[in-house]
């Protein structure tokens, strides 16, 4: 189940898109939510059993900087765009992507082209837009962004044989300044600043 590891690089391989981007001089709607990711196998008839249940939490302070944790892992990018995978049994933060120029994704969330707007749907309690999620050059699932946060409130992708539907989503999402020790890299933490190592 290799692809499920590369749904968590699915938000990363998003950031890599917009490398030229540079700081939106609007502020960032800070967030503190719950998330939970549901990992299901699809069965011949089309019916779904559970398989594997995880919970989380979202954090993003008004600075852009964001805490992603999902179980024993977590998706640290700093205010410049900086991404961190960290390993929380292990007390450790790999460097996975460098930015040149500040990147905030969540502007370009706000800011999708309406040709890529495959429709809205209520999810959670917001009116979230939908676009396709694409793996390869190929469709394999559905995002859902409430453009007004340029947040992703839900993803939903399958794998490339179509056994496994992955459903990772935030709820109970509140607008507040999360504390300032959540959105950072843990004290005490090894941080390993090399890429491709």
């Amino acid at each position: 189940m290799k692809w499920i590891h590369l749904t968590l690089c699915g938000p990363i391989l998003f950031f890599s898109l917009f490398q030229d981007a540079t700081r939106a001089q609007s502020t960032v709607e800070p967030i503190k939510a719950k998330q939970r990711k549901l990992t299901y196998q699809i069965q011949p008839d089309g019916s779904k059993i559970l398989k594997q249940q995880e919970a989380g939490v979202f954090y993003r302070a008004s600075s852009g900087a964001t805490m992603n944790t999902m179980g024993d892992r977590s998706t640290f990018m700093d205010e410049q765009g900086n991404t961190y995978n960290i390993v929380h049994s292990r007390k450790l933060a790999k460097l996975v992507v460098r930015q040149d120029q500040p990147l905030f994704y969540y502007e370009m969330i706000k800011k999708l082209p309406p040709e890529s707007i495959k429709g809205y749907e209520m999810v959670n309690g917001l009116n979230c837009a939908i676009r396709l999620v694409l793996m390869n050059g190929k469709p394999s699932g559905k995002a859902y962004s409430y453009l007004p946060y340029g947040l992703t409130v839900k993803v939903e992708t399958t794998d490339p044989g179509g056994s496994f539907l992955v459903v990772r989503e935030m709820y109970d999402i509140e607008v507040a300044e999360p504390d300032q020790a959540l959105v950072r890299i843990p004290e005490g933490y090894s941080i390993n600043n090399q890429t491709g190592q």
